[in-house]
């Protein structure tokens, strides 16, 4: 059976994949790459595709879109990190235990081979740049996933939990590179996309200088919220306008370097316009939706030297359903890059080089994309849920190979009928097939996209129980945070920005974690991180202010009056630990020292008030090896 597996719950964009020449003396066979992901964009986000008056001004976007193969039917996942899941390993993002951008489910599966991982295994240097949301802890953080030079942010936006408090676009923010934080005020940057771009070029600049083939990912966090003024604003646009506008002018930049320094010409360039899909004129739906807008987007493909367009007379469009996890299967197909030694048989690669559809002969398109099945799915939740926001798509080919259907059948819910649409005729999917017939064309396609979805589910969902768990007590980072953001919750969501943290919500949940191996264990419990403690209290609100993301207005949060801390350690019906203690109002916090075994483990923490009202869990728990 030809078929795909391809999932979209949660969001985030997807990516601009620059390859260029190396230096003349390391140049045979192996080309450089660049992969840029903005966030949060859609077609109407960009004045080649939207004409408006009032519409983001892109120049540099829309050059590159008059210069590219562009593949027209191209999906992402319907949020950030699932897309991201599948843009690394070329897999769905379920199966790769990505399915939320919260409460953990953003975490990539510890065996998972990341393209930064083959890349790395064929001799590339790799670089990050931008936004990872795939991991805080080890063994998730980008370092540990084949990135040897890595600046970001943290979670899954600037000024979400785990990334520095108070953190921006502009001043003030604090970012990692190589694990050290920099503050933007101290670089020549005055927004983060400009150093994240600047970081980015320098990278690859001295790649290029030593000889030395590179793969540099940079996916930018914008235009996803905070939406932050950036220096040099156009006139009369407003805060997101001009966020997007930045951004432009940034992909200009890039592509000046790769001019300037003598890498165009040899330079694969792949930009996905979006890392998720977004609501806009074309199709119905938005971000986190099945619908179509909810997870296509735009994408460009050039490389002039390799005959992928690169100039207007040579630009065409393709047309056959793919997705994100084909990228990494294009570069090995296209680069001639060996797969990593000793790969799972559990991760296989389930995307397809795009290598037969990218060049000019029409003739030998590989037969599997006749007929290839993809499914998306919005799921959001801490437990994966069968139908939940469903949606099963395919090419349909008439006798001479020509696309004569784009089916997608579309179930929201399990309680909630199929609905069948043909988005090739009807774009906005407003007339469901499935409501007028059930015979004919249309009922034998819903009749086989519903088999489909049922084998993609048993696969998809295979592993769906298992938690990815950040190691505590390892060498490779002796202290790890277990941010509320992470907590698993069977209800609502955790605290998950710095916005909700200062509110301080009565809000808890458990984190899965790992101890590396058996001793004493140290929880240092805080209402606030520790970067602040010289200006809070457990029980205090902020000394100076934030930014709200709701509406940008200053505010120093909530006190709590805490006064008792509690934490529980166990393993299915075994219980570790479940100590409490006072906790004083002027200290930062609670301090426990617990015996634990090696090994899988939960932990859930609490804060009271004097008369043993639950107040909230500790949004913050830091976690050492004390004594081995």
């Amino acid at each position: 059976m030809n078929r795909v597996l391809l999932t979209f719950p949660t969001g985030c964009a997807l990516a601009l994949t620059l390859v260029a020449a190396l230096a003349p003396a390391a140049q045979a066979g192996r080309p450089n790459v660049l992969v840029v992901v903005p966030d949060d964009l859609s077609y109407d986000d960009y004045s080649h595709y939207n004409q408006r008056p009032d519409a983001p001004r892109t120049p540099n976007v829309d050059q590159l879109v008059d210069q590219s193969v562009r593949l027209t039917d191209f999906h992402v996942a319907t949020t950030c990190a699932p897309s991201r899941a599948q843009l690394m390993t070329g897999r769905h993002n379920n199966a790769a235990g990505v399915w939320h951008t919260v409460m953990g489910r953003y975490f990539l599966d510890a065996d998972e081979v990341t393209m930064a991982d083959v890349f790395k295994a064929n001799g590339y240097r790799t670089g990050i740049f931008g936004k990872w949301h795939l991991g805080e802890s080890y063994p998730f953080r980008a370092q540990d996933r084949g990135f040897e030079h890595v600046v970001i942010h943290q979670g899954g936006g600037i000024d979400q939990q785990p990334s520095f408090w108070g953190s921006r676009n502009d001043a003030p923010c604090r970012l990692l590179k190589n694990g050290r934080p920099v503050d933007l005020a101290q670089t020549d940057a005055d927004f983060a996309t400009d150093y994240f771009t600047a970081e980015a070029i320098g990278f690859m600049r001295g790649c290029h200088a030593a000889g030395e083939p590179f793969f540099a990912y940079v996916p930018y966090n914008v235009a996803h919220l905070p939406h932050d003024m950036p220096p040099g604003a156009r006139p009369g646009a407003d805060a997101p306008t001009a966020t997007i506008e930045n951004l432009d002018a940034n992909v200009g930049r890039l592509m000046r370097f790769l001019d300037t320094d003598g890498l165009a010409d040899d330079t694969l360039v792949v930009f996905i316009l979006g890392d998720n899909g977004r609501a806009n004129a074309r199709f119905r739906g938005d971000k986190a939706t099945e619908y179509e807008a909810g997870h296509r987007v735009p994408c460009l493909i050039r490389w002039p030297a390799g005959g992928y367009a690169g100039a207007p007379a040579t630009a065409r469009d393709v047309t056959p359903l793919v997705s994100a996890m084909d990228l990494l299967p294009t570069f090995m197909d296209v680069l001639s890059l060996h797969d990593v030694a000793g790969r799972s048989a559990d991760v296989p690669l389930e995307g397809r080089s795009l290598k037969t559809l990218l060049d000019t002969d029409d003739t030998n398109n590989a037969p599997f994309f006749n007929d290839r099945v993809l499914v998306a799915d919005n799921q959001r939740l801490d437990d994966l849920v069968k139908y939940k926001q469903a949606c099963v798509m395919q090419d349909q080919t008439d006798a001479q190979g020509n696309i004569a259907h784009k089916w997608r059948l579309m179930r929201p819910a399990a309680g909630q009928p199929w609905e069948l649409y043909d988005v090739q005729a009807d774009p906005r999917q407003e007339n469901d097939l499935l409501a007028e017939q059930n015979s004919g064309p249309a009922g034998a396609a819903a009749e086989r996209l519903r088999a489909e979805y049922e084998e993609w589910w048993r696969e998809a969902s295979a592993h769906a129980s298992e938690y990815g768990r950040p190691i505590a007590g390892s060498a490779a980072e002796p202290e790890v945070c277990l941010y509320s953001h992470d907590w698993h919750m069977s209800q609502g969501l955790p605290p998950w920005n710095q916005t909700m943290i200062a509110e301080g919500p009565n809000a808890n949940g458990f984190n899965a974690v790992a101890f590396a191996r058996g001793g004493d264990y140290a929880f240092d419990l805080r209402r606030w991180p520790r970067e602040i403690a010289d200006e809070t209290t457990v029980s205090s609100a902020l000394r100076e202010p934030i930014r709200s993301a709701r509406d940008n207005t200053l505010t120093r949060g909530k006190a709590l009056p805490v006064r008792a801390a509690r934490i529980r350690v166990w393993n299915g019906d075994k219980t570790y630990a479940d100590e409490r203690q006072e906790v004083a109002p002027d200290s930062d916090g609670a301090l426990f020292t617990l015996p634990l075994p090696a090994g899988p483990a939960m932990v859930q923490t609490w804060f009271y008030d004097a008369d043993g009202k639950e107040l909230c869990g500790a949004y913050y728990d830091y976690v050492r090896l004390a004594k081995p």
